[in-house]
C-alpha cells in the first residue's frame, strides 16, 4: 500500500490528530472515530485526540464525559493515544430560541480562540488534522494559522443539521471549507449537503478491529428465550419501545446507553454507557437488532452510515429500523416511526428471520484510517 504526495515514506512518525466536540477517546461508548483512531495506532502514527466543548455547562445537560472532570486540561496517553479533554469555564450551545440563538452563533468565534497551549502545542507538529463534521469547524482557522502545511480532513459521519447543531456551525463549514483539503463522508447521501466540497468529497465504510471481535463473552441472556437489542443513543425514539413491548409480551428488550429515561415494563431492561467490549456479547447473542431512530433532517445517510446496524450485520442478526434506514440491506426490515401495525409487522418478520442472515464481512480499521488520510490512494473511496 502506497501513500501519497510527501506523506508516503516513514509513516511511522507522522501525526494525526484528531478533534472532537462529543467524545473523548477514553469514553466507554465508541464511534467510529476512536477505532479509526486505534486503527491509526496499529499502523504506526503517533496520535493525539482533543475533546472539546466541555466546561460548568457541562455538569448541567449531563455529558457523558463528566467522570473525566478532573483529567480534563491535562494530558494523558492511553492506550498510545494523547488524550486532552479542554475545559473552558463556559462553551456555546443550542437554545432553541431564535434570537438568543442568534447572539450565541456569534460567540463560536471567540470561543474558538480561546487560549489553550496544550491545545496549540498538539496541534502544531501535526501532518493531519482530523475533525468531526460540526462544531469542530469552528477552529479551521485556528488550525491553519497554527500549522499552514497540515493536511485538514473533515470526517462526516453525521450530518450537523440532523443531529442538532447550533445553525451558526453550517454557516461557519461553509465559509471556512476551502481550508480543508478532503471530506470524508460516510454515506454518499450526504453529498448534496457538502455541495460547497463537491471536487473534495470522498467515502469511507466501516471496519472491525477483528482482534476485539475474535473474543466475545458467553450470552448475557436466558437460554431459549427471544432476544431484542438496542445500543446507543442517536436519535433515540423510546415511543418505539412503547409500542413494541406491549406488542411481544415474550420478547425480552435490552436497551443499551440510550441516554433516556424510559417507561419500565417487566419485559424490558435498560443499562447505562458501559464499555463498547461489553456490549458485543449483547449484540452477538440476541435474536433480533433494534435501530430506533427517530425522523429529523436528511437521516437516509444512517442507511450507510449506522454503526449498530453495520454490527448487526457483521453478526447475521436481523434489525428493526425506521424504512430511511434500510437502504439496500436485505437483513433490515424497515418501519414508520410511530406506526403501531407497522413496528409489530418488522418485528415479526425479523423474529422469522433470526438465525437465518448471512454474516457480512468487513475490513480491518486500519484499512479504513488509511482512506481517510489519503483516499485519492485508493479507487473505492471515490463517490462515483
Amino acid at each position: 500500500m502506497m501513500l501519497g504526495n510527501h506523506r508516503m515514506n516513514n509513516h511511522n512518525k507522522r501525526q494525526v490528530v484528531f478533534i472532537s466536540a462529543f467524545h473523548d477517546y477514553r469514553t466507554p461508548k465508541r464511534a467510529s472515530i476512536h477505532q479509526i483512531a486505534d486503527g491509526l495506532v496499529r499502523a504506526g502514527f503517533n496520535v493525539s485526540f482533543i475533546s472539546t466543548r466541555f466546561s460548568w455547562l457541562s455538569r448541567k445537560k449531563g455529558d457523558s464525559r463528566l467522570f473525566l472532570w478532573n483529567k480534563s486540561n491535562i494530558i494523558e496517553t492511553v492506550n498510545g493515544i494523547k488524550c486532552f479533554l479542554w475545559r473552558t469555564a463556559l462553551h456555546p450551545f443550542r437554545t432553541e430560541i431564535g434570537f438568543i440563538d442568534s447572539i450565541v452563533g456569534k460567540l463560536f468565534a471567540i470561543y474558538a480562540n480561546t487560549p489553550s497551549k496544550d491545545f496549540d502545542n498538539l496541534i502544531k507538529p501535526a501532518d493531519y488534522v482530523i475533525l468531526e463534521a460540526g462544531i469542530p469547524a469552528i477552529y479551521l482557522q485556528r488550525i491553519k494559522r497554527l500549522n499552514p502545511t497540515a493536511r485538514i480532513i473533515c470526517y462526516c459521519t453525521d450530518r450537523p443539521d440532523t443531529v442538532g447543531s447550533h445553525p451558526a456551525i453550517s454557516r461557519i463549514l461553509v465559509e471556512d471549507s476551502k481550508l480543508v483539503d478532503q471530506f470524508i463522508l460516510r454515506s454518499a447521501a450526504m453529498a448534496d449537503y457538502f455541495y460547497f466540497a463537491k471536487d473534495r468529497l470522498y467515502k469511507t465504510g466501516f471496519g472491525i478491529d477483528h482482534a476485539q471481535f475474535s473474543n466475545i463473552g458467553i450470552s448475557p441472556y436466558n437460554d431459549g428465550a427471544n432476544t431484542a437489542v438496542s445500543v446507543g443513543s442517536m436519535l433515540f425514539d423510546e415511543k418505539f419501545f412503547d409500542i413494541a413491548t406491549r406488542a411481544f409480551p415474550d420478547l425480552q428488550f435490552y436497551v443499551i446507553g440510550s441516554g433516556t429515561e424510559m417507561t419500565p415494563a417487566s419485559n424490558l431492561r435498560t443499562y447505562a454507557e458501559m464499555p463498547f467490549s461489553d456490549t458485543l456479547p449483547f449484540v452477538k447473542h440476541a435474536s433480533i437488532g433494534i435501530a430506533p431512530y427517530r425522523p429529523a433532517a436528511g437521516v437516509e445517510y444512517l442507511a450507510d452510515s449506522s454503526l449498530k446496524l453495520a454490527q448487526f450485520e457483521y453478526f447475521g442478526i436481523p434489525a428493526v429500523c425506521p424504512h430511511f434506514a434500510v437502504g439496500t440491506s436485505r437483513s433490515r426490515i424497515g418501519y414508520e416511526p410511530g406506526n403501531e401495525q407497522s413496528i409489530k409487522d418488522a418485528i415479526s418478520a425479523a423474529l422469522a428471520m433470526a438465525g437465518k442472515v448471512e454474516p457480512r464481512k468487513f475490513p480491518d480499521w486500519s484499512e479504513v484510517a488509511m482512506r481517510v488520510l489519503e483516499p485519492t490512494s485508493f479507487t473505492d473511496t471515490s463517490l462515483d
